[in-house]
C-alpha cells in the first residue's frame, strides 16, 4: 500500500496553534493558516512499513514543511502545510511534538505582503546551521576536512556547545589544570 495521509486531529492542531502563538507571532499576527497532515509509511502485503513515513530527499525525517502556491490557496488550501510522521508522533509526547512543530514553523516567514486572495505571502527559511558529514572523508583528511572543521566548531565554541550539548564538558586539558 502506498504512503497515505490524513488530516491532523484537533489536539495536534491545538499544539500547533499554541506553538505559533507563543513562538511565531509574525505568522500568528498575519493569520497564516497552517495545515498539518499525518503521513503513514507505505506497507507490504503483511501491513509492515517498507520505509519511513516522511522523507526529505533521501533522508527520513519527523516532519517537513512547504508553502502552498496561489492555485492551491484559491482551491481553499492552507498557506503552508506540515507533513508529520503519523506512524510515530503518538509516542513522542507533547514536548517533542511541540519542538518538531516549532522547528517546521521556524522555516516559515511572513514576507509582509499579501497575495491576490488577501492571504499572507510566506517564504521558506533555511536552517541556522546545516551539517552534511561523511565519516570516511573526515577519517581520510583529518583537520583539512570540512566535516572536522564543523565538528570542531561545535566542541570549541562554548555558546554552541551549551546550546546543542547541554551538560557536556570535555575532559580538561592538563595544561589548563
Amino acid at each position: 500500500m502506498p504512503t497515505t495521509y490524513e488530516l491532523a486531529d484537533g489536539d495536534l492542531n491545538d499544539i500547533l496553534q499554541a506553538v505559533m502563538q507563543q513562538h511565531h507571532r509574525g505568522l500568528a499576527d498575519a493569520e497564516a493558516r497552517i495545515c498539518v497532515l499525518l503521513a503513514h509509511a507505505s506497507t507490504d502485503e503483511n501491513g509492515d512499513p517498507v520505509g519511513p513515513a516522511v522523507k526529505h530527499g533521501p533522508y527520513s525525517c519527523a516532519a517537513k514543511v512547504r508553502v502552498t502556491n496561489l492555485k492551491e490557496r484559491t482551491l481553499g488550501h492552507a498557506d503552508a502545510e506540515i507533513i508529520l510522521d503519523g506512524d510515530n508522533y503518538t509516542i513522542w509526547g507533547h514536548n517533542k511534538t511541540s519542538a518538531i512543530l516549532d522547528h517546521e514553523l521556524s522555516h516559515l516567514e511572513f514576507t509582509g505582503k499579501r497575495d491576490p486572495l488577501d492571504r499572507p505571502k510566506l517564504r521558506l527559511l533555511p536552517h541556522d546551521r546545516q551539517f552534511g558529514w561523511f565519516d570516511a572523508v573526515a577519517e581520510r583528511w583529518g583537520c583539512d576536512a570540512v566535516e572536522v572543521e564543523q565538528a570542531a566548531t561545535v566542541f570549541e565554541d562554548l555558546d554552541i556547545r551549551q546550546l546543542y550539548l547541554p551538560g557536556f564538558e570535555p575532559e580538561p586539558d592538563e595544561a589548563t589544570v
